[in-house]
């Protein structure tokens, strides 16, 4: 008689056994080790996943049942988690996986037609996955490589971006994109690294400054141990910084020249990633861009003493974009070994953190309160009166949340910062839990950002060992302990509401306000909730005063912000400045125009949800309130700049398209607007020369846009009709009409 006849077994635990069954041992192995290491952890679900995936390749189904007894949740809840995020497959994927950027800022590129492209080369369809990720999904033939079109990248200054199995790839071509999949092609273990393709993709201006060399050191006897900095950025690893640095490495090797490789951050001049630096007696001197296969030529021509080459840029701090520019938080990128906890602290670092052990809470948040930093992530909400609101709130438990989620297209700030200068953000942090009485702190970063991950999840483990952290923050006595979650692909995750949702474990749907997330945010609890650039800034103001921050910018726009230059742009990168410099002197003043060398035809500030600012208003001051009042945003301060060859009805189109691709699907207005509005629009440049069918046309798009400003729960829905309705306003031609006006008047 079998041992489990006349006994009752629990459909859960018949069915988890079921499942188990249906697992190989592999298979198996791999989630019980999962649930092993995540299950007690709050809001275990998403992080969960991820460690199945990064062992498996993908999620099986017949591990449904398992995780969702492990973690007392109900199948639907877990498949609720996977279909909805479009990182997870429950599928085995190809041998490589190749994800293709079609965001705006890659679209001024060629981002489409590669996608295209690299679809047809691999001779794959559309199989679909997620809430609406189908575009250019499938795995070839061969099972060498699965394609998947992202929403960006965080490489926007470097388009067209992608990402090889976890490895960044800019400027890519056609051919590139040949070479990198004839390489998957060959026999070899899934997952086994691609190398760079060689390409010329350094952008341009790569002869700026040919010969200069550094003045009095030139020449000189390159010392034991010249240090030598090439960049470990994404973006520089995107062009080969890897490549450079090995092959640097090997040359000095072989000439006998002793050098000390500092991997640094990236100066964010990445038009001239490999950016590299050699330090001489006057100071640093960068050449750029670098390729392994320049190497040899540099090291001939002085390299080591600063000498002259084509590559050369004389002293990095004298080249005119980043002597212009004003570094406050971003001042110690580009400049320090991230890692390096001596270097952060001979730089500056820990002043603020340090300052604020020995203040009492209440003057720590008026001192964030004085110097008018607000919230740099887009809704520029005064800080200080989200860290009083906590700081006053009653619990037992109370959170600060770091809104890493950086999915606009342009932006790359954050991602910059966390890569190049993390303990900053660890120290800001810090600094808003002992304001707040906070001892808990989580930074949700985007699963598209895997160095940044890696980096700072290394950083808050340096951290903690040298007593940043931990049960005893600074000497304060009181506790502050950090950790990285893992996103899964879903833009909306950016709206802070969907934000905690995805942190406890669910599938990133908003969640109406009240109450804020102040008083009830995650788990329940009292919760700041600030993007990273925010909290990068408040060891500054710490350390240096609130009024000393307020001595920058102008009106309530206080401080500097990071201007992010990317798409269609000659020099594309980070211009950190305070606020009332002009468009026109960002896009045309540091960025040099089109990388095309075309008429700059239409210029998108603040991200996939920003609008294409009036041409009249390129010379407008960049602050809050005067952009706000012309119905434009600043956001996180991300620019995509267009050429006349850009089609702004399919711009306009690919808005609405996004937002119903990445629309949480919790409200009408987003959810099924979005969908129309592709509809009408389509319809608007199809009507011809018809200007009744036009007026008609113009007339449902306004009302509908009219819906889903006032009628969306958040920003998603909110502010998709901000592209939709500044394309047609200032680029009328591009829809088939002569003016929005005149359609109206027909």
């Amino acid at each position: 008689m079998p041992a489990t006849q006349g006994k009752i077994i629990p459909i859960a635990v018949a069915n988890a056994a079921a499942a188990d069954s249906a697992l190989g041992a592999h298979e198996r192995e791999a989630v019980e080790h999962a649930i092993a290491v995540h299950a007690r952890r709050p809001g275990p679900l998403i992080e969960l996943l991820h460690a199945v995936q990064d062992m498996l390749g993908h999620v099986p189904e017949a591990a449904v049942p398992r995780i969702a007894d492990a973690l007392n949740l109900s199948r639907a809840e877990v498949h609720g988690v996977i279909s909805y995020y479009p990182h997870f497959r429950t599928t085995p994927a190809g041998r490589h996986v190749l994800q293709v950027c079609r965001a705006e800022a890659c679209q001024s590129r060629g981002a489409d037609a590669l996608l295209a492209h690299a679809g047809q080369a691999l001779g794959c369809g559309s199989s679909g996955h997620g809430h609406g990720h189908g575009h250019g999904h499938g795995t070839s033939a061969d099972g060498a490589v699965t394609l998947e079109p992202v929403y960006c990248l965080g490489l926007c200054a470097s388009s067209p971006a992608v990402m090889l199995d976890g490895q960044p790839h800019a400027h890519v071509s056609a051919n590139d994109l040949d070479a990198l999949i004839a390489q998957c092609r060959q026999p070899g273990p899934a997952g086994e690294p691609v190398a760079q393709p060689a390409h010329a993709g350094a952008g341009a201006g790569a002869g700026a400054g040919a010969g200069a060399g550094a003045g009095a050191g030139a020449g000189a006897g390159a010392g034991p141990g010249v240090r030598v900095y090439v960049p470990r950025d994404a973006a520089a690893l995107a062009v080969g910084a890897d490549a450079v640095a090995g092959a640097l490495q090997r040359e000095c090797a072989a000439r006998g020249l002793q050098v000390q490789i500092v991997r640094n951050g990236s100066r964010g001049l990445l038009w001239l990633e490999t950016l590299v630096e050699v330090e001489t007696p006057e100071g640093r001197v960068a050449y750029g861009p670098v390729t392994a296969d320049a190497v040899p030529g540099l090291l001939d021509a002085g390299m080591l003493q600063g000498g002259g080459h084509a590559l050369c840029h004389g002293l990095t701090e004298a080249i005119a974009y980043l002597a212009r520019q004003e570094r406050l938080t971003f001042a110690r990128v580009g400049v320090i070994d991230p890692l390096n906890l001596a270097d952060y602290a001979a730089h500056g670092g820990w002043q603020g953190l340090e300052r604020a052990a020995r203040m009492e809470p209440a003057a720590i948040v008026q001192e964030v309160l004085d110097s008018g930093l607000r919230g740099r992530g887009g809704a520029a909400f005064p800080a200080g009166i989200k860290w009083k609101t906590v700081a006053a709130a009653a619990g037992p438990q109370k959170y600060i949340a770091c809104n890493a989620d950086e999915g606009d297209s342009g932006t790359f700030a954050d991602r910059l910062l966390m890569e190049g200068d993390p303990y900053t953000l660890i120290e800001g942090m810090a600094i808003a839990g002992l304001a707040v009485g906070a001892t808990q702190g989580l930074v949700y970063v985007r699963s598209e950002y895997p160095h940044a991950i890696a980096t700072l999840r290394e950083a808050i483990a340096r951290a903690e060992a040298a007593g940043w952290l931990g049960r005893d923050v600074a000497g304060s006595g009181r506790a502050f302990h950090m950790e990285v979650r893992k996103g899964a692909g879903s833009y909306v995750c950016g709206e802070e509401t969907a934000m905690l949702e995805s942190i406890e474990g669910r599938r990133g749907i908003v969640r109406a306000k009240p109450p804020l997330p102040a008083i009830e945010g995650l788990w329940g609890r009292p919760t700041v909730i600030n993007n990273v650039i925010t909290l990068a800034t408040v060891p500054l103001i710490l350390a240096r005063g609130a009024a000393f921050y307020q001595g920058f910018g102008m009106g309530r726009s206080r401080g500097t912000l990071p201007f992010q230059l990317a798409g269609n742009i000659a020099r594309g990168g980070l211009v950190e400045k305070a606020f009332g410099l002009s468009l026109r002197e960002l896009v045309e003043d540091f960025g040099g125009g089109t990388a095309t060398g075309r008429t700059v035809k239409a210029v998108q500030v603040g991200g996939p949800l920003g609008s294409y600012v009036a041409p009249a208003d390129w010379d407008a001051p960049l602050d809050y309130e005067a952009y706000a009042a012309k119905g434009n945003v600043v956001g996180h301060g991300g620019i995509v700049v267009h050429d006349d060859t850009a089609d702004m009805a399919q711009l306009a189109r690919y808005a609405m398209e996004f937002c119903a691709i990445e629309s949480c699907g919790k409200c009408t207005p987003c959810r099924i607007g979005s969908t129309r509005g592709v509809e009408v629009i389509d319809r608007i440049v199809r009507a011809g020369t018809d200007p009744a069918a036009h007026a008609s046309q113009v007339a449902l798009l306004e009302s509908l846009c009219d819906t889903m400003q006032h009628g969306s729960m958040c920003a998603m829905g909110g502010m998709t009709p901000y592209p939709v309705r500044s394309a047609l306003t200032h680029y009328p031609q591009d829809f088939g009409i002569e003016s929005t006006t005149a359609a109206a008047a027909a």
